[in-house]
């Protein structure tokens, strides 16, 4: 990245700067796009509403498992 424009206090360090559960999200979409060998450019809509769906499980999963909350609060996978 241009160090110029990712200085603190730029107009661009909102750019800069990493989340790391948005990164670990994104992690897991991807390995889950991999796992069912969808291509998110041409998939179909019923395959993006799946892969949206198990990567929103498998994200707040993880993410309960991390923290050491219950893994009973989270919704479950396509449920109304």
């Amino acid at each position: 990245m241009n160090e110029i424009n990712c200085r603190p206090g730029s107009d661009a360090e909102w750019y800069c700067r990493k989340d790391p559960e948005e990164e670990r999200f994104y992690e897991i979409f991807f390995a889950i796009c991999r796992k069912y060998s969808v291509s998110w450019a041409s998939a179909s809509e019923i395959e993006k509403v799946f892969v949206e769906e198990v990567t929103r499980v498998t994200y707040e999963r993880d993410k309960a498992s991390r923290l050491g909350l219950p893994l009973d609060t989270i919704k479950a996978s396509f449920a109304s």
